[in-house]
């Protein structure tokens, strides 16, 4: 009895998966009828009433997928996505709850999700369907699409970075498949296509790397004709807008011409691209009439390709015709909003509408441009208003680069926007200098200075703002933490096989998934938070001159390109407004100087060939009515570019001898001065004032004895009072285990820089280099680098420097004292003495750090005179003076000495009162 029941259940279960795969069968054959799509939709409907309860969940999810395929296949407009969005969402849901089913058909029905929400540009929601496929752990056909689909989104974000984070590990899942070639040489012309958005300039060795890896696939590989032709097509677009960019334009068209053979003439969008590129370099080639025929012919072949109308921005400007160029510039813009609304050329774009835009990278080129030729029709008939429009423009774009970093969490990307803005906000300061709109420019040089590191902070004081739980506080510091340290790793492998790079890689790459993830839940779970951590201000002109300047506090703030720069000098009476000369020679000069500095002057002949190029750099730098104006005050400098590498102090003010212009007034310098503020409104609560380091001798190779440096540090702790890390004791995991405890950080000991390291610090036994300093924390009010070339590191535009000193304020410190060049031991030692003994004095930072410089100068005559010895310390950030703990101490000691005094007080009157009693009783 019990087979026959048996048996019954396997013929009813067979039974119903041939009712089932019937009636999925059936569906499919109402969506492939060629009738009406109400028709359609009725059916379907009808369908899914009578059967919805006897299909299996497996086979009602392939009807929700079907159904979502088709509505994309016959609407392609916004309904169509939005209802192939819901029924494909449908199949998703069902398909997570069935524990058995294979994972192919869940990645399939979750490519299709992220593919129609790129489609209706809601790239977040592509985003997570296609990382939600990547997290399965199978790889399939599916997996490798996702990643090169995501390689295709972020640029979109202006996350080049990420973008070649993904594309990078599909090569290496491909590589690793040797049927796959055909995937394998998409995923080299994608990373070729994203470097070539970063720059072709900057990516050119590696753009040519993935073209020489696509030829060698195409010899060695046989494939359709058509196929060969696409991927030799793509392949010569890509050279030809390398040449383009390298300015050699008739290798360039020629590879355009050759594109233009590989093409079909349905090709469209290729099309498109390749005449608009044979438009730009034509254009280049002031071949004007040239360059129209092919950017209308891009035109034609694809109608929203905003490119070619922003080229055709650019020939009208060449013919000055202005008017047409703006409502080229317009075109462009308005095609990345809303297409069907009209405009005209002085038609600005709405802030809210900035998150919408479909194509943020290109938008912002478009609005830059517009901006510029605003700028142009100004010089062609010298009316103002064409600067007001320029500038405001200027301001709409500074919002889309704040937007595009804000979507873009890896932090390469942020430095390439960074770097990107860097010309934007040189040329608004240019506008705002015709106007002398003082106020403008000081906000475009704000916003062009150490804009992540403002970031950072304010991240910092959203989750305190915020009252973010500690655990989770600390879980993305943690998270973030290693991927500082994999990316050290990295960067200091010594086995560089291919087996150990894919590794570190890898971790890597999962390092920023996980922190991405955590991130991303923290922003659902705390949305005060995400908001909260956005708001980066620049400190405003109002509250920048009631805090920083006073009769005897002034300011002088710079912005530079290689050729173009200017300054503003900020003082309670006035505000200069200049811009530089000779920016070419003026770096040259810096370059020259920085050599001539780095050694002593060993004879009359080098003392003045070092006081000519002083000099020179002193009169292009401090015109001299700002010179006039400084004397006697004290300055904040803000730097840029190849100033960052200046020690102003060092400057010539007149022919006279050793005439330095630290003689003439008390520096310090900033990041910005929004930062400078910010930072300084950090509650730091370091239990202990001073930590001394000082290894003295080395375990590390190459790196000799500072045997003076025992002595600088024990000679500050008998003027300060505190604790030292001597010899072998000033080890790196001492030194990491204790900096978050003090107040002063004063490290004596070796570091440097050069083309194939991050910028590292010494200690006993191992180096610390940048990105590991990124991953600490300290609450120090200063941080003293008596070390070598401790504010040098790669320079990025818009951001700064990346040095040792900019690492340890990422960390938490308020300020730096650090140096530009090797520093002599010997001198050194002398100078952080009395710098200690100023400070101990009551001297603030700045004042303390100049009047060593100039105990130094007026006891020391002859070559030992040179700058070399004495000018390459500098100080960064807060200017305060330091409160020392032991102020406590002495109130501590002074209520003591109260208490002693009352009950002496006590013991005094009973003392008397008995005296008194004894003296009636003896009467």
């Amino acid at each position: 009895m019990k087979y026959r029941s048996f048996i019954f259940m396997c013929i009813y279960f067979c039974a119903s998966i041939g009712i089932y795969s019937q009636s999925f069968t059936k569906f499919k054959d109402i969506l492939s009828q060629d009738i009406a799509i109400d028709s359609t939709q009725k059916h379907v409907n009808s369908f899914l009433q009578k059967n919805k309860e006897s299909l299996s969940k497996e086979d009602l999810a392939e009807c929700y997928h079907a159904y979502g395929t088709w509505f994309y296949r016959k609407q392609k407009n916004k309904e169509g996505i939005k209802s192939a969005i819901i029924y494909t969402n449908k199949a998703a849901d069902l398909k997570r709850k069935i524990e058995t089913l294979n994972p192919k058909s869940l990645k399939k029905t979750l490519y299709n999700l992220g593919f129609f929400h790129g489609k209706n540009n809601d790239f977040a929601s592509a985003i997570e369907h296609y990382q939600e496929i990547i997290a399965i752990p199978s790889v399939s056909t599916k997996t490798i699409a996702s990643f090169r689909a995501l390689a295709n989104i972020y640029p979109k974000l202006g996350d080049f970075h990420k973008a070649l984070d993904h594309i990078d590990h599909m090569i290496q899942l491909l590589k690793k498949d040797n049927n796959n070639t055909n995937a394998l040489i998409q995923g080299y012309l994608t990373r070729a296509d994203i470097n070539s958005k970063i720059g072709y300039k900057v990516k050119s060795k590696e753009i040519l790397r993935d073209i020489h890896e696509i030829d060698l696939l195409l010899k060695n590989i046989g494939l359709p004709k058509n196929r060969r032709q696409n991927y030799q097509m793509r392949k010569n677009l890509l050279q030809g807008n390398l040449f383009l960019k390298i300015r050699e334009y008739d290798k360039a068209t020629l590879h355009f011409y050759q594109t233009l053979d590989h093409l079909t003439l349905s090709d469209s969008i290729n099309r498109a691209s390749t005449h608009n590129s044979l438009g730009l370099a034509f254009l280049k080639l002031k071949q004007l009439d040239s360059s129209k025929f092919h950017l209308k012919l891009s035109n034609q072949y694809k109608s929203n390709y905003t490119p070619a109308m922003e080229n055709m921005g650019d020939l009208h400007i060449a013919r000055k015709e202005f008017k047409k160029a703006l409502e080229s510039y317009q075109k462009a813009i308005q095609y990345n909003i809303d297409p069907n609304n009209t405009y005209n050329y002085k038609h600005s774009i709405e802030i809210e509408d900035l998150a919408k835009l479909s194509n943020k990278y290109y938008t912002l080129s478009h609005l830059i441009q517009k901006a510029n030729g605003w700028i142009q029709f100004y010089h062609h008939d010298q009316n103002e208003d064409h600067l007001y429009q320029a500038i405001q423009t200027f301001k709409i774009a500074d919002q889309l680069v704040d937007i595009i970093r804000f979507e873009s969490s890896e932090y390469k990307s942020k430095l390439y926007w960074r770097e990107r803005a860097s010309a934007l906000y040189l040329n608004a300061v240019a506008a705002s200098f015709l106007l002398n709109n003082y106020e403008d420019a000081y906000y475009f040089m704000e916003k062009n200075k150490a804009i992540l590191l403002l970031e950072d902070i304010t991240n910092e004081q959203a989750k305190e703002n915020t009252k973010l739980p500690e655990d989770l506080a600390n879980r993305e510091f943690l998270l973030k933490q290693n991927i500082y340290l994999s990316e050290n790793r990295l960067n200091t492998l010594t086995d560089t096989s291919e087996d150990a790079l894919k590794k570190t890689k890898k971790e890597i790459y999962n390092h920023k998934k996980n922190y991405e993830v955590f991130v991303d839940s923290l922003h659902l779970l705390y949305p005060d938070y995400a908001i909260n951590k956005q708001k980066i201000k620049v400190l405003p002109y109002n509250r920048f001159t009631s805090q920083f300047i006073s009769d005897q506090e002034v300011v002088l703030q710079y912005i530079l390109s290689e050729d173009e720069g200017y300054g503003i000098f900020h003082s309670r009476d006035q505000q200069l407004f200049f811009k530089i000369p000779s920016v070419n020679e003026l770096i040259q000069d810096i370059g020259l100087l920085n050599r001539q500095i780095t050694n002593w002057f060993r004879d009359e002949e080098e003392l003045k060939a070092y006081h000519k190029t002083a000099y020179q750099i002193f009169q292009q730098l401090i015109p001299a009515p700002v010179y006039s104006s400084i004397k006697g005050k004290n300055i904040t400098i803000i730097p840029d570019y190849a100033l960052q590498q200046l020690s102003f102090e060092t400057l010539i003010t007149s022919d006279k001898d050793h005439s330095y212009l630290i003689k003439d007034v008390e520096i310090r310098y900033a990041y910005s001065m929004s930062y400078l503020d910010q930072n300084g409104q950090k509650e730091r609560n370091a239990p202990l004032d001073f930590l001394g380091v000082a290894p003295v001798d080395f375990k590390i190779e190459n790196l000799g004895s500072l045997v003076h440096s025992k002595k600088e540090v024990t000679t500050i702790t008998d003027i300060l009072s505190g604790d030292v890390l001597l010899e072998e004791q000033g080890t790196k995991t001492n030194v990491l285990d204790s900096i978050h405890q003090y107040r002063i950080i004063h490290l004596s000991t070796h570091a440097d820089i050069d083309h194939h390291t991050s910028p590292w610090i010494a200690f006993r036994n191992q180096k610390i280099t940048l990105p590991e300093i990124y991953a600490t924390k300290n609450q120090s009010e200063m941080v003293v680098l008596s070390a070598c070339k401790t504010s040098l590191g790669e320079l990025n535009k818009g951001e700064g420097v990346m040095s040792l000193a900019r690492g340890f304020f990422h960390s938490g410190t308020n300020s730096v004292v650090s140096s530009l060049w090797s520093v002599n031991d010997k001198a050194n030692q002398e100078l952080m003495i009395n710098f200690y003994k100023n400070i101990d004095q009551g001297l603030s930072k700045s004042s303390a750090l100049r009047n060593a410089k100039l105990q130094y100068i007026n006891s020391h005559d002859g070559s030992e005179l040179s700058p070399f010895y004495w000018g390459s310390l500098i100080l960064i950030g807060n200017n305060n003076v330091i409160d020392f703990n032991r102020t406590y101490s002495f109130q501590l000691y002074g209520f003591l000495l109260l208490v002693l005094l009352i009950l002496a007080v006590i013991c005094f009157y009973y003392f008397k009162k008995a005296e008194r009693l004894n003296g009636i009783k003896h009467r």
